[in-house]
Formats: structure tokens, sequence, C-alpha cells
């Protein structure tokens, strides 16, 4: 009896306390949402009166539309690096064979282990020495460090989800390896490469501490550009754009639930 009080107990207790850790993480966005439509000078909540000021403001001031353009033209190329490099690196790992696989599994995924400021540091004398300091190169290189492990992740994944015994089939039957890969391999990883492309790109797009370092103002893009400005301004315009963004960053999310929930339905109809 008492076992069964403690199982019920649980049963309720956990999914509560996970409730108010998530409550807790999302509810600083949630905060951020009204602030941007403060009709005052500074930061104030709750607002004492509502207006679309500093959303106009936004449009009016060049940068961030520019930071903005220069997120997007970062974060593209880095997806696209992502993927083909965390895609190989998770066939060579998952259907390679090789002896030191779990150690060369951990030196990819090492980078979302490590601070980025230390990164930023190691990197900076690497991209000044090679001429790519504040250019465009050289940001998406030191993105793709950190954003390649998510599609290392999830394409290990799906090929994890499914064995290679089709693969081997298609080749006892005459397929090469560009055959087996396009017409076996890739329907099995595609979900998992495209999930992991979404991820690579909301990294590259959200992050700071390189972009502090690494880009020029030419270059800057939306997070570095916020940091400047929480440095010198504090009016609700950073609270537009932190709400834009945080739209944008739901609307990834929402497509990578959508892909998730595709590939679980798919299995299930086979």
């Amino acid at each position: 009896m008492v076992a069964d009080a403690l199982h019920r107990l649980a049963r309720v207790a956990v999914p509560g306390f996970a409730a108010l850790v998530l409550l807790f993480l999302i509810l600083p966005a949630f905060i951020v949402v009204p602030i941007s439509f403060s009709n005052q000078l500074y930061l104030s909540f709750p607002p004492p009166g509502w207006s679309l000021q500093w959303y106009q403001q936004m449009t009016r001031d060049i940068a961030w539309p520019q930071a903005a353009l220069n997120s997007v033209l970062i974060g593209v190329p880095t997806a696209l690096l992502s993927i083909a490099l965390g895609a190989a690196a998770a066939l060579a790992v998952v259907r390679g064979r090789l002896r030191w696989a779990a150690l060369a599994s951990g030196l990819v995924v090492a980078p979302m282990l490590l601070p980025h400021v230390i990164m930023a540091i190691g990197l900076y004398p690497v991209m000044l020495d090679l001429g790519l300091l504040r250019g465009y190169v050289g940001v998406v290189l030191a993105h793709t460090v950190v954003a390649m492990p998510l599609v290392f992740i999830t394409v290990a994944a799906a090929l994890r989800n499914h064995g290679e015994a089709l693969e081997l089939a298609a080749m006892v039957c005459g397929a090469g390896p560009w055959a087996s890969f396009r017409h076996v391999t890739w329907p099995m990883i595609r979900m998992g490469v495209i999930v992991g492309g979404v991820l690579a790109f909301a990294t590259s797009f959200d992050e700071l501490m390189l972009s502090l370092f690494l880009t020029g103002p030419t270059t800057r893009t939306l997070p570095r550009l916020i940091w400047e400005q929480l440095n010198m301004y504090l009016t609700p315009t950073i609270a537009a754009i932190a709400t834009l963004i945080f739209a944008f960053s739901l609307v990834l999310l929402g497509v990578v639930v959508a892909l998730q929930a595709r590939q679980t339905r798919i299995p299930a109809r086979g």
C-alpha cells in the first residue's frame, strides 16, 4: 500500500516539477513580449501603456535589417556545411565499423561541451593568421564547429534506427555505393539530415560569443548587435528585436517537431 501511494505521488510530483522547471525557463521570454509594446522610453514591466513605436524605430534603423541579413547569410552556409560534414561523420562512425568509433563520436560532439568563449579565444588567432577575421568565411567555419555535432547526432540516430541489412541487400543485388546510398541510405537519414540542418541554422543564428570575437562592423549578426545595444541603450527596441527572434525560433522549433512527427509516422505506416 505504501509503495502504491509513493508511486502515485511520484506520478504527480515528477510531471509537476518538470512543468515548474519549464515555466521557469520560458517565463523570461514571455515577459520580453509585452515589454516590446511599451510606450515608455526604458525597459519596464508591466508596461504602463502600449505602443508600436519600438517596432517602427527598429525598421528605421538600417543596422537591424543588415544584422538580420548577416545572420541569414552566415546561418545558411553554416547549415549546409554542417550537413555535409556531420552526415559524412555519422556515416563513417555508424556504418564504417571504425575501431575507435566511440572516441571519434566523442571528438565530434566535443564542441557542444566546451564553453564557446574558450573556442572563440582559440579560433581568433587562427582566423587572424589565415586572413579570415571579420569576414563571412571565418564566421561560417567557426559556427560550423559548434553546429556540426547537431547534424552528426540526428543522422547517427537515424542510422542506428535502421539496420544495414537493406544496404547490404542492395549491394548484393548489384547496386554500387552511390546507388545504394541514393536509393536506400538517403531515404533512411533524410529526415535526420533536415532536422539537423534546421538545428544547425538555429544554432548559428543565435550564436553570440563566436560572433563577438570573429565578426566585424560589416558582418555583425543580430546577437552581437543586441549585445552592443545593451551596453549603450536600454530601450524597448531591444525587446522588440528579441520578440521577433523568439517568434522565429518558435517557427524553427515547430518545423523540427513537424519533421520528427512525420518521421515517426512513416515507420508506423511501414
